[in-house]
């Protein structure tokens, strides 16, 4: 992972608005609308390129690719990989909930909005793994090749890919005994991402928001322990899911929801660090919520 002593090497934390016609494509085809996949492929790459162009004119010297190829950080998971099926109503946030004029506000806002976040995650009810090894290379491979010979490229680039445990938490387990079984699962698919991003020469940043936001999500109702449980299994997957991977090209994000919101309900980072940030876990840098430069971890 690069380092300056001269100045502060600028990055983000990976997604970037993407095209309207491009969110217009990922909304009808999360909605059960035929869509040209063969056309959403061209304008995923080709916003991907124009993402690239951007951030190297602003001057990002740690870049990406924009996340434009997917329609979400994690949604994607369910088009490359077996074991997803239908939809469920995720937990609501218990922030919002307090507020009840503040969320028919949110709810009213959404209702116009056109978003993919907008709909209902699926849920898992057979065997998760990747029904085809090579589509875990495919951003990797287009990001390489869109930054193949410029002379004005990145100082470094890093790609995304989420944990485990926001996929278990968003999407509903219907088919495993256990949720250990289940992020395990969650992690040996994910690996092939995780170990992709790296062997293309990118750093990969690995997006947990679980860590921080299922606090107030899928555990509101429970005591800190049980929370603090579950960021331990998540984390001892992830680190099954990095074992191939040298500590210093891995950085991690952890945030409380890039929603807009109260907040009143996060979690402090002085309760999760000791569990989530802690040594054992196999990254050299936690990414801060905000896109500032990443802190170092001893790894």
């Amino acid at each position: 992972m690069q380092r300056s002593a001269h100045r502060i090497l600028t990055t983000h934390t990976g997604s970037l608005p993407r095209p309207a016609e491009l969110v217009q494509m990922y909304a009808r085809r999360a909605s059960g609308e035929a869509v040209d996949e063969a056309a959403l492929e061209v304008a995923g790459r080709a916003a991907m390129h124009d993402a690239v162009d951007q951030q190297i004119a602003c001057g990002i010297d740690v870049g990406n690719n924009g996340e434009q190829q997917r329609e979400g950080f994690f949604l994607y998971v369910q088009r490359c990989m077996s074991g997803f099926s239908g939809s469920w109503k995720r937990w609501p946030r218990g922030d919002v909930e307090r507020y009840p004029e503040f969320k028919r506000a949110l709810e009213r806002q959404a209702g116009g909005k056109l978003a993919v976040s907008n709909f209902t995650p699926p849920r898992v009810t057979s065997e998760v793994r990747y029904i085809d090894p090579q589509l875990a290379a495919a951003e990797a491979r287009d990001f390489k090749t869109a930054l193949g010979g410029r002379q004005d490229a990145f100082t470094e680039a890093f790609l995304t890919a989420p944990s485990p445990g926001i996929i278990a938490a968003a999407c509903k387990n219907e088919h495993y005994a256990t949720e250990e079984a289940y992020l395990e699962a969650l992690a040996e698919a994910l690996r092939l991402e995780y170990e992709a991003i790296v062997n293309h020469g990118f750093v990969l940043q690995v997006d947990c928001p679980d860590l921080a936001l299922e606090r107030h999500v899928s555990y509101l109702q429970e005591p800190d322990a049980k929370f603090l449980g579950f960021v331990e299994r998540v984390v001892s997957a992830l680190n099954k899911a990095l074992r191939n991977i040298p500590p210093d090209r891995v950085r991690m994000h952890v945030c409380w929801g890039n929603y807009e919101g109260p907040h009143d309900c996060d979690v402090p980072l002085r309760k999760i660090w000791p569990n989530a940030c802690r040594p054992a876990v196999r990254v050299q840098h936690i990414a801060p919520p905000n896109g500032a430069r990443p802190a170092p971890h001893a790894a």
